[in-house]
This record gives structure tokens, sequence and C-alpha cells, in this order.
């Protein structure tokens, strides 16, 4: 029953909604399809830096609600390793993490590859990994280990094409001083241009056509700025700042090596443009409507507007964020601000209206789609994807995210289980992750995440249910996380409890019944809720503990299981778990809602457990 992957979620039966969406005056019309949202237990999707693919296909990112996962952050990391990346057409998701982390979206290419970052190391000292992965094969790319102290990674604005070759920045591998802009598919490495010659410094903002021709930023060494385009074989400028110009924003560059960017020129306007051939073109600029068309902030009503672009596709199309004179942001495919508008703040969709926008120089594809984040009145937030037309036929799926399976539920005792059941032993040797006992994950043990605050006991415990060696936890945490590596449907495991430290022998404990000693909350594949249940403890004989075990006929991916707030320390050993065949129906029924409370004896439920697994 063991897999390598930890989270196996699959959601192939979330739907999407569309809505038909006619902007005012003579608009393009639109069809606008939720690919995501935090209806389910996610309670922030990436806010800007969704990317879309030539399939429909976006790729983003999505963080579990602190209630899903319950475990303490240490300081002001409230939202580590809570991150999630999926991509998602409307009518269905697929996870490219197999994990949680600290994730950031960077690309998709044509084969729904993804391009991404990962923090990795502990909140003070972070790293940075580089990798591309498609949900089942993931490849590495880099590794930035200079960061060290410092909350952002040296990869800048990473693109990836339909080879799988991906253009980040990068200390040159011969010079550890030296930055360098880099193509590499894993395997081979080429350096575009470095700063060893007339550049001083090379921008974080590039892209990448599947010619393999890289569009970026630099400044020269004589101090002037500009845009050149560029192979392993040549480098051609195509912009400085020596005429018009006096900076520039952000780029995009599509297959027939047509240049779409954002600049500022000297008399003070800011404009988007294309480059092709060496002619420009103005797209739109401040001198009408516009306003402005590159910036992240919040509005003094608490909505928040990043927008980005432009983005450029292979029919030399541009799509890009703007605010109007009248204060307005959206996003725009050209210079009329309503003919040319695809969704703004105050517009109206899916039964509320917009106040919060995001949108990347990546959200923009051939096929005329727009991947864009935006927050809603009502208070929902998510992922949607403009596209062009009025035609969509309108789906309401209720969210975004399955609807967990009724299940039935059972209490049962060691002897229920099949014989079959995967049985943990828990070594000796297992070692806290430095001091940060709130940073998980702590350990992987037989493929089972256990996340929480846990520690080797000290004690030599000799109950019915728990025996030397096991893991304890509690002076830090009365939580602990179990995810599984596959779904289950049968749990169990053996507690003790003591209401002092390590657990002394020679203090009497309470011959009575201690009611709600264990809870425990099941959740499906797709994190809902299936149910909270909790256990009574008894004299076992020398603490307070017993057996819980519960069965379950929808199948769980995770259980997070807290102890009794009276009590000091908890001992946990011997878990149990299987997937088989509930021929037989529950007798005790649970709410649809999941919600409900089933209180378990776990004493008497079954024959006790007496002897170690060897």
């Amino acid at each position: 029953m063991k897999h390598p992957t930890i989270y196996r979620l699959s959601m192939a039966t979330a739907m999407g909604m569309t809505l038909s969406l006619l902007a005012m005056g003579d608009a393009n019309a639109y069809t606008f399809s939720r690919i995501f949202d935090d209806s389910g237990p996610y309670n922030s999707i990436g806010i800007g830096n969704s990317a879309i693919n030539n399939q429909g296909t976006v790729a983003f990112t999505a963080r579990l609600d602190i209630d899903q996962l319950p475990l303490g952050n240490y300081y002001y990391f409230t939202n580590y390793n809570r991150e999630f990346i999926f991509t998602g057409d409307g009518t269905s998701l697929t996870p490219i993490t197999p994990h949680r982390g600290e994730f950031q979206i960077q690309d998709i290419n044509d084969s729904n590859t993804v391009a991404f970052v990962a923090k990795v190391g502990s909140p003070r000292a972070p790293g940075w990994v580089l990798s591309t992965s498609n949900g089942s094969t993931s490849t590495h790319i880099a590794t930035d280990s200079t960061t060290y102290g410092i909350f952002d990674d040296l990869f800048g604005d990473v693109a990836i094409n339909n080879d799988g070759h991906v253009a980040f920045k990068d200390f040159v591998p011969s010079d550890s001083v030296m930055f360098g802009l880099m193509i590499s598919d894993g395997v081979t490495r080429t350096t575009i241009a470095d700063t060893s010659g007339s550049f001083k410094s090379l921008s974080d903002q590039f892209d990448l056509n599947n010619k393999g021709t890289v569009a970026f930023k630099a400044l020269l060494d004589g101090g002037d700025r500009g845009i050149f385009t560029g192979n392993e074989d040549s480098i051609t400028p195509i912009a400085d700042t020596n005429g018009s110009f006096k900076s520039f924003g952000n780029l995009s560059l599509n297959d027939g090596d047509t240049l779409a960017f954002s600049a500022w020129l000297d008399d003070g306007s800011a404009g988007i443009f294309t480059s092709s051939n060496g002619s420009f073109t103005t797209l739109a600029d401040t001198s009408g409507a516009f306003n402005s068309f590159f910036f992240n902030t919040f509005r003094g009503d608490g909505s928040f507007v990043s927008i980005d672009g432009p983005a450029i596709n292979n029919n030399g199309a541009v799509a890009f964020g703007a605010q109007l004179e009248t204060g307005e942001s959206g996003i725009f495919t050209g210079a009329d601000p309503v003919a040319d508008k695809v969704i703004a703040i105050g517009d109206p969709l899916f039964g509320s209206t917009v106040t919060s926008l995001g949108f990347s120089n990546k959200g923009f594809n051939d096929a005329g789609q727009v991947a864009f984040w935006a927050k809603l009145a009502d208070g929902s937030s998510g992922v949607f994807r403009a596209d062009p037309g009025d035609d969509g036929v309108v789906l309401d799926w209720g969210g975004t995210v399955a609807k967990p399976i009724p299940g039935t539920f059972n209490l049962i005792g060691i002897d229920d289980f099949s014989g079959q059941e995967t049985w943990l032993d828990y070594p000796d040797g297992i070692q806290p992750f430095g001091h940060y006992y709130t940073m998980p994950p702590h350990f992987i043990i037989d493929d089972v995440f256990h996340l929480g605050h846990l520690y080797d006991s000290e004690a030599v415990l000799n109950t019915n249910n728990v025996t030397s060696p096991n893991i304890t936890f509690g002076l830090e945490g009365k939580q602990l996380s179990l995810i599984f590596p596959e779904l289950q449907n049968r749990l169990g495991f053996g507690f003790a409890l003591s209401e002092y430290e390590g657990f002394p022998l020679d203090v009497p404990i309470d011959e009575e019944v201690l009611a709600n000693a264990v809870t425990v909350k099941l959740f499906d594949e797709a994190y809902n809720l299936l149910g909270t249940f909790s256990g009574e403890a008894q004299p076992d004989p020398e603490f307070l503990g017993g057996f819980f075990g519960i069965e379950s006929t929808t199948p769980f991916l995770r259980a997070e299981i807290t102890f009794n707030e009276g009590y000091e320390e908890f001992a946990f050993d011997n878990l149990r778990y299987e997937l088989v065949d509930l021929t037989e129906p529950a007798t005790v029924p649970e709410p649809a809602t999941g919600l409900g409370l089933l209180v378990i004896s776990t004493i008497g439920a079954g024959s006790v457990l007496r002897h170690k697994q060897k």
C-alpha cells in the first residue's frame, strides 16, 4: 500500500462555471469561466500570478485554510507550508505539486508543464529551487542557495517554452559573482547574456519564445537602459533610453519575435508598445483614457489591484492591465477602454461585483483567452478565464472543489482490522526539527507524514496499547496531523495521557472514564471534512489511555488528532490503517454535513494490543 506521492488529489469531478457577460457600449463579449475558487478548503488563491497555455489550461497556487491544517505556525509565518499548485481548465483540476509548500507560479507550456519556484529550508534561512512538473514528472532546473536571510529568489520572471526549456537568471557557473541569463532543460545549461561585458546588470524581467529567443532588459555600463533579444549565437538591441524612452517595464515575446513592452517616456507619459523588425507601434498610452499600466496597490476601500503585462500572443494581439483616469482598473486588449475591455473592477461577475483584480504577462494565449484573479463583493475570490465570444453555456455546480461524499462511520477494535493492515512500529531516534517545532513537515515514517510537535519519549511506557519506543508530544502543542500515502477507510492507534511531563509512574491517575480524551477529524482527498469524532480514556492501567479505532464508508486521506487540553503530555503508538471493501454498511450514521460528533469508547471496542510489532 506504500506510494511515494504524499498527496494524491483527484479532482476530475470539479467543474468550472461560465457566465456570459457583455461590457457596456460596443465592447467585445467574453464568456467567463471560474477555474477555481475559495468556496472549498482553500482561503487564498494566487494573486496576479496565474499563467495560461494555448489549450486554455491555467496554472495557479492555492493555500489551505488554517482550520484545514490546524498546526501552530512560527512567528509571522502564518502561511508557511500551506500552498499547492494546480492546473485547471474549468472542468477539472490537476495537482502539480505532490505536497504542501511555498510556491511561486512562473509559467506553463502547451504540454501542461509548469515552471515554478519552491521555498526550501527554514523560514529564517530560506533557499529556493526552480523546477518544472506536469503533475507526474518533475525536473530540477536550478537551486538558489545564495539568498539565506533574503525573502526572494534570484531566478527572476521565469519562462518555459514548448520544448521544456526554461529561461531564468542565476550566477554564471564559473563565477560566483557574475550574473547570467540562462536557458536550461534540466540537463544542459546555456548562457544567453551575462555581466562580463557591456551589461552592468540584468533585470529580473524577461521572456522566452518557442524558437529559443530570450527578450530581456539590462543596464549598460554607461548608465543607459535597454531591451534586447538574444540566443546562444547573438544579441540584438531593441530599444534603449538614448531616445524618447526613459525606462522600461515588463515585456512579452511571441514566436514571430514581436516584442510587447510597457515603457515610460521622457515627457512623463507611459504606454504599451510593440517592436517588430525595427519599428515601434504604440498600442495604448496615457494621452487618453489610461492613467497607468503597471501597479500593485491596496486601495483605500481594502481592495487590491495587481495588474501587469503586457502579454502578446502569436497572432500579435496584446492584453495588458491598466488604470483609467477615472480610477477604474481593468484588463484591456487595446486603446479603447470600452470596446477593448476584458474585465474591470466594478464589473458584474457570477452574481456579484469585482472588487480586486490580478493579471500577469503570462495570462494571455493564442485563442485570446485571458486568465486572471479576482475577488468579489460577496467575499469570494478565485481564478477565472475570459474567453472571447458570448455563446458560452452557464454551468453552476455550486463550487469548483469536489464535494464530500456522505459517509457512515463505525467504532472498531483491533480485531476488526483485516490482519493485512499497515502497522507502524515507531523506531528510536526521532529528532525534533531543530528548535522549529512548529515547522512541518517533521517526520515521514513509512510514507506517512506526521506533522506536529513530536519527539522521542524518554519515559518507558508499557500500557495495554502503548509500548516503548513510541512518539510523544504535547509540550509545544497537542495536535498531530497524519497524511497517508493513499486513501484509507480504517484507522486505529494506541495512546496514553499524563498530567505531568515525562509520564512519571509515582503519580496517581484518575480511576474515572475521561470523556473527550481524544478528538479525530477525517478529511477526504479534496480536503473536505468528513466528520469529527471523540473517544474516551480509561486507566490502561498505569496511565489513562486506550485504543481509538474508526471505520468510514467514505475513504479519507488525512486525520487530525487532538488530545485533551487538561493533560501535559501524550504518547502515540501502534498506528494501523488500511483500505478494505466494506460490504456491510456501518451502523452509526454521520450527518452528510460532516459536522456531527461521534463519541467512541476506546476501551472494550476490541481486543487490546499487548505486543509490539517486530
